[in-house]
């Protein structure tokens, strides 16, 4: 899964299209489990965790359905499906998941396929076959790992950078970073509609969005540089800067509950914070440099529940 450092949703395809999008986005060690096994019969099996949620080819999940479709596997299969975290998390979830069944899926088949092709199927499964108003940035972190920079032009085209930081700020990055989960869940989907809502029915609303969105771009575009330069505490501050424009894109970012979370959290001594993913619940992360026992004791206070979480270098793997 992932964790955006700077320039969130300026992937999602109805902006990129407008204006062309940039972000930062880091993989990270908390993972969604794909298993197959071949079995003699013209049905599926598919579970997940532990629940069994279909022995036939009429499939729920819409994802699982296309990935599928896709690679025109129709029976003779077991397929299982574990994840790390809880559904939607805001942690690029279905990005994962589509990565990894693809992988998965071509491998079963015996079919070579570079990680960036996997980036691109999956991406095109969310996007134009489901139809859902996101971009491509979940599948392509989630292919690829490390930590990048990512731009989409206008045509769709996606380009990327690996971020070459130094030991010292990865180190204070790994280390000042803390993760929290709130229990509430929420749909990138709908908030991300939401925008696009908004954008068709006033002007004025789709010129503060559109507006917004420039404000979060250009800021990552300045992340990148704080990342290199090794201003790991600039980059903190940035995240309060990136929050107090998100919440303006839509009413669904935030809500009672985690205004109060984050102000607490920057009373308690955190340069800032965020949501992940769209917003609306899932985890909450941010940047604390020092005083972190007090912090975290503030935190759990709150019913917040730390995550340890770190990079991950490799992206999407088989393990055979």
């Amino acid at each position: 899964m992932r964790i955006t450092l700077g320039g969130g949703g300026t992937d999602v395809i109805w902006y990129s299209r407008l204006r062309g999008g940039a972000w930062i986005s880091a993989a990270i060690n908390k993972y969604i489990y794909i298993t197959l096994r071949e079995i003699a019969s013209d049905k599926l099996r598919i579970n997940e965790g532990k629940r069994i949620i279909r022995t036939d080819n009429n499939i729920p999940n819409e994802i699982v359905s296309a990935c599928l479709r896709s690679t025109n596997i129709t029976k003779g299969l077991t397929l299982s499906i574990l994840s790390d975290t809880e559904p939607k998390s805001g942690l690029g979830g279905s990005g994962a998941l589509e990565v990894g069944l693809l992988n998965a899926l071509y491998s079963f088949k015996k079919v070579k396929i570079t990680k960036l092709y996997l980036a691109k199927k999956a991406s095109e499964i969310e996007i134009k076959y489901l139809k859902r108003p996101v971009g491509p940035q979940d599948q392509y972190i989630a292919s690829l790992g490390g930590i990048k920079y990512f731009e989409i032009d206008k045509s769709g085209n996606v380009s990327y950078e690996p971020l070459q930081l130094s030991e010292n700020s990865l180190l204070k990055l790994k280390n000042n970073l803390l993760f929290f989960k709130t229990g509430l869940q929420r749909d990138a989907a709908n908030i991300l509609a939401s925008e696009r809502e908004i954008l068709m029915k006033e002007f004025v609303g789709s010129e503060n969005i559109i507006k917004n969105l420039d404000k979060i771009k250009s800021l990552g575009q300045q992340i990148k540089k704080f990342l290199l330069e090794g201003k790991i505490d600039e980059f903190g501050y940035s995240l309060h800067k990136h929050w107090l424009i998100k919440r303006a894109l839509s009413h669904k970012v935030s809500n009672t509950k985690i205004e109060k979370w984050y102000n607490e959290a920057l009373k308690a001594g955190a340069l800032g914070g965020k949501i992940m993913g769209a917003g609306g619940g899932g985890w909450l992360v941010f940047y604390v440099n020092k005083n972190k026992t007090i912090f975290r004791k503030k935190m759990k206070e709150l019913g917040l529940i730390e995550q340890g979480v770190n990079f991950d270098w490799e992206g999407t793997k088989r393990l055979l």
